[in-house]
């Protein structure tokens, strides 16, 4: 289906031309600003939110929005908005290709409807209320050749997409794009920094004379930081009953606290004692293995990572990392994770090695 951009306009009169070279230089002096603002933001999620803010504001659009590429190169991500519903940013997800904002992400060009629902590319993301608008625009984000997201802009109304508004949303995303990529990079590194420094202090709090419990509770207040959890726990074997007992968290909820035992090969948990082998569920409120639904449910678990804790060829228990939202782990995380989860498995035989001498 042809895009809904319209050609340039014909100038008719000289006040049309006035009005147009007028709106013209307020577009070159919001470029100019947003150029200055983003060049000079650090923070991730303060350059997202105010490219977003400034692009609506600029363009007398009643919404923004920016999606970013997961890690995976999978996923493109809510990441900020203005117009859209707040509780859907980091929820909202679209396939690279899916929707007319993946389409335009995969096809690296930008598409205009003014009316969105009809288009057979459009899909609705419920989580983000966007049912009241009508038209969208959107354009890929890409830097040095390389596609990181895409951003969008919508109308509560029928909107016919002029040449003009497709140049601009796509100067201020080339430009975005660039501020962007600078960002993430300085976040990546920010990371990593706080990756080694947890790993050090797990290091440190192992072979320090702390009581089991104590340093347990100490390693899961660290891995749910690093990892950026929302839950951390630690489920330790009772080989008597053959069965998985969480030992840690540090989560204060007394649901999630109570959870009862589980079985060594039944649920998640227990299969991964079971096999040895790291586990990813997208959406544990939605796995029919997963035996803590309604836990889940209420606490606000979505997605998990689940690793075992081994010491040389034999599971100890297993290491939990949840997140609130949906979340795609990457290579690298569930690497630092089992990382954590083998200096954790060490330490506990080391204490039972003291309480058994």
């Amino acid at each position: 289906m042809a895009s809904a951009i319209c050609p340039r306009p014909h100038y008719r009169t000289m006040q049309d031309l006035q009005h147009q070279l007028d709106q013209k230089t307020a577009q070159l002096a919001a470029l100019r600003e947003i150029g200055r603002a983003i060049n000079a933001a650090w923070d991730l999620k303060a350059t997202l939110e105010l490219i977003t803010r400034k692009t609506a504001e600029v363009m007398g659009m009643d919404s923004c929005s920016i999606y970013l590429l997961d890690e995976a190169g999978e996923y493109l991500v809510l990441k900020a908005t203005t117009g859209l519903a707040p509780e859907s940013v980091g929820r909202a997800r679209l396939r690279l290709g899916e929707g007319l904002t993946g389409w335009a992400a995969q096809a690296g060009e930008p598409v205009g409807v003014a009316d969105a629902a009809r288009d057979p590319r459009f899909k609705y993301l419920p989580e983000t209320k966007e049912a009241i608008f009508q038209s969208l625009l959107a354009v890929p984000l890409v830097n040095q050749g390389r596609v990181i997201g895409a951003m969008n802009v919508q109308t509560r109304i029928h909107h016919q997409y002029g040449a003009d508004e497709v140049e601009l949303l796509s100067l201020i995303g080339d430009l975005a794009a660039g501020a962007l990529e600078k960002a993430m990079l300085y976040e990546r590194m920010q990371r990593q920094i706080a990756e080694l420094s947890t790993l050090a202090e797990v290091s440190e709090t192992v072979t320090s004379p702390l009581y089991l419990d104590e340093m347990l509770g100490l390693i899961v207040d660290m891995a749910a930081r690093v990892m950026r959890a929302k839950v951390c726990s630690l489920m330790l074997l009772d080989e008597e009953r053959n069965e998985l007992v969480l030992r840690a968290t540090q989560s204060l909820s007394p649901a999630y606290r109570d959870k009862p035992p589980l079985k060594v090969g039944e649920g998640i948990a227990g299969r991964v004692a079971q096999t040895g082998q790291p586990t990813v569920v997208e959406d544990v409120r939605r796995d029919p293995l997963y035996h803590y639904g309604d836990i889940a449910r209420q606490e606000g678990l979505c997605s998990l990572l689940c690793v075992p804790l081994r010491v040389r060829e034999r599971i100890v228990g297993v290491f939990n990392c949840y997140t609130g939202e949906p979340h795609t782990f990457t290579p690298q995380e569930i690497g630092l994770f089992q990382t954590l989860a083998n200096q954790t498995a060490l330490a506990i035989e080391n204490a039972r090695l003291v309480v058994n001498t």
